[in-house]
């Protein structure tokens, strides 16, 4: 159906307070003119050809200036000679910020990374997790990065994904040597428990200590593809993953 016009009434008046012929169909209310209380708005839609549509939609219109108090927070403990502020209907009034000692943030920042380093630090579950997965230093030196280069059986292709999905989702806790970040996060380089294929699967799939479980974001392949990489680079030479 094609509209013809647009009337809008306002609180059951005979007269409209705006008639639009052509769209957008759009005007503005200004509610100042308007006394305080409940209202009704009443929009009738007029067809070509005969036929209408009304709509009442009810609201109220609350224009009285609000009066705002600085000096006193509501609930805040007060001593002494207070001196208060009263504004009413100053809508452009800045409102003062409440004043916070910077350096609390610093101290509640080294509160909560501290405990965070601790747990991990100290936890006996993450010193076990460490000494299982992360070599010995001496090991570590002896098989530096470019010391060793990768299985001749490795897929390079499959080498060369394994490479972006680490770069993409391990590098920031492995590091881009995968020299890691011990004790929560053991070095990769030189790693020869990384000869256990099933471990590293079991580990990247289903999470260990500080290490979240991704087995859900990542395809069979992609978990294929990462194992295989961190087990050929860093100073590492295993071989593929079967």
């Amino acid at each position: 159906m094609v509209v013809d016009r647009i009337e809008v009434y306002l609180d059951g008046s005979a007269e409209p307070l705006k008639v639009l012929r052509e769209p957008p169909y759009r005007f503005q209310l200004d509610t100042k003119g308007i006394p305080d209380g409940e209202h009704v708005l009443r929009v009738v839609t007029h067809f070509r050809g005969g036929g209408q549509e009304v709509r009442e939609i009810p609201f109220t219109v609350n224009n009285y200036p609000e009066v705002l108090v600085l000096g006193l927070d509501e609930g805040g403990e007060v001593a002494g000679t207070v001196e208060l502020r009263l504004a009413v209907g100053e809508p452009e009034l800045p409102v003062e910020p409440v004043r916070f000692n910077p350096i609390w943030y610093a101290v509640a920042s080294v509160i909560v990374l501290g405990g965070i380093w601790a747990y991990f630090a100290l936890s006996p579950t993450s010193e076990k997790i460490v000494a299982e997965v992360a070599p010995p230093a001496q090991e570590a030196q002896a098989h530096g990065e470019g010391s060793v280069q990768p299985a001749a059986n490795v897929d390079p292709a499959l080498l060369e994904k394994g490479k972006g999905i680490y770069e993409a989702n391990c590098v920031a806790c492995h590091g881009a040597e995968g020299q890691g970040m011990p004790p929560v996060m053991p070095a990769l380089a030189g790693n020869a428990n990384l000869k256990d294929a099933q471990m590293i699967l079991n580990i990247v799939k289903n999470g260990r200590g500080a290490m979240p479980a991704v087995g859900a974001a990542f395809s069979e392949e992609d978990l294929k593809a990462v194992a295989t990489y961190i087990r050929n680079s860093f100073g590492n030479s295993f071989g593929p993953v079967e």
